[in-house]
């Protein structure tokens, strides 16, 4: 049976146990009944986990001993609705796969992400009904009681735990309030929000806490780790710079390149240096997108300005304002065209 099916033609039996609507950030959560105790309790392929005394069946993540499974189901299948929706309380649970067996369980609006550490400490996403920018991002002991909730004003775009449940982080998208475009970190031992910083790094692959520091790691697949201190202070600017202007991924290199060219004092070795790398961007594939090759020859001609060659900045701008008109060069190429006649 698919997932689908399984969720939306649940028994009539299973549909009495339909819970109240949900108040964002007031998940409820429930120690396993000792009747839910026979092993095995819980059974789990490559995708989905399955306990069937609690009718529930969901997607998992392991911890990295592979003790601790949290699971989780962003639909209600008494009402047959998943996803996005106005009501209908999605379902988690905290497995033990090493005895098979469920260490708590509980509801909330629209679980999501869940990630578990090696002492079975996890956290998860509450994306919440309807269409408002928000969420709620709570941490549970492995007994399901709440360690930390924080309710924001903005989508969580990614989250999780360190990996002995001493610190916790979640990233936030756009959003017009105080939580939007933000990177969080928690102290769960005491329990507190270390900081709230508008992330420097942009939007890594995965994030990562060192547990002994609390410096929290930006990770790309393709360029390293670069660090976050425990005061939120972004320590590795120079570092990524670097690494962005290496990247194989030509829209990086063009944002670093104009981020660099916009500082004082540089030298001509290191504009040199980015004008290489912009024009590699354009060979690795910015040529071939409308919407970035404009900015890459604007790049390219702020390059050619600062090092004086004017002519090249000519040809670069106006190339770059025949593809769009509107992308800011029309007074750097009057600028450049009137130095060329004084000369």
């Amino acid at each position: 049976m698919g997932i689908l099916s399984w969720l939306f033609n649940r028994p009539e039996a299973a549909k009495s146990n339909t819970a109240a609507k949900h108040q964002p950030a007031q998940a409820q959560s429930r120690l396993a009944q000792p009747d839910l105790q026979a092993t095995p309790q819980i059974r789990r392929d490559k995708h989905f986990l399955r306990v069937d005394s609690l009718s529930f069946l969901g997607i998992y993540q392991l911890s990295k001993s592979k003790k601790w499974a949290i699971a989780w189901r962003d639909a209600d299948p008494s009402v047959g609705r998943g996803g996005h929706r106005e009501s209908g309380l999605g379902a988690y649970v905290l497995a033990d796969v090493s005895s098979g067996t469920v260490a708590c369980h509980g509801s909330m609006a629209r679980p999501n992400n869940g990630q578990v550490c090696e002492t079975g400490v996890f956290c998860l996403e509450d994306w919440h009904f309807g269409s408002t920018l928000s969420g709620t991002f709570s941490v549970f002991d492995p007994s399901g009681s709440v360690i930390l909730a924080k309710e924001l004003t903005a989508n969580i775009f990614t989250s999780g735990i360190s990996k002995h449940g001493k610190y916790a982080f979640c990233a936030t998208g756009n959003s017009p309030t105080d939580h939007g475009n933000k990177l969080f970190l928690f102290d769960l031992v005491n329990r507190i929000e270390m900081y709230s910083v508008t992330p420097k790094a942009g939007w890594p692959d995965s994030y990562e806490v060192d547990e002994g520091t609390g410096e929290l790691m930006a990770l790309f697949k393709d360029m390293g780790s670069f660090r976050y201190n425990a005061h939120g202070e972004f320590m590795d600017a120079d570092q990524l710079g670097d690494a962005n202007l290496n990247s194989s991924h030509y829209d990086r290199i063009i944002l670093a390149a104009e981020k660099i060219l916009g500082e004082v004092n540089l030298t001509d070795e290191c504009i040199q240096e980015v004008l290489i790398a912009v024009q590699r961007a354009r060979s690795l594939g910015a040529d071939e997108n409308l919407a970035w090759k404009p900015t890459a020859l604007k790049v390219q001609g702020l390059a050619h300005e600062q090092l004086g060659q004017y002519p090249e900045a000519v040809l670069v701008y106006e190339e770059a304002l025949a593809l769009n008109p509107k992308i800011g060069v029309k007074r750097r190429l009057a600028s450049v065209s009137k130095r060329i006649k004084a000369e």
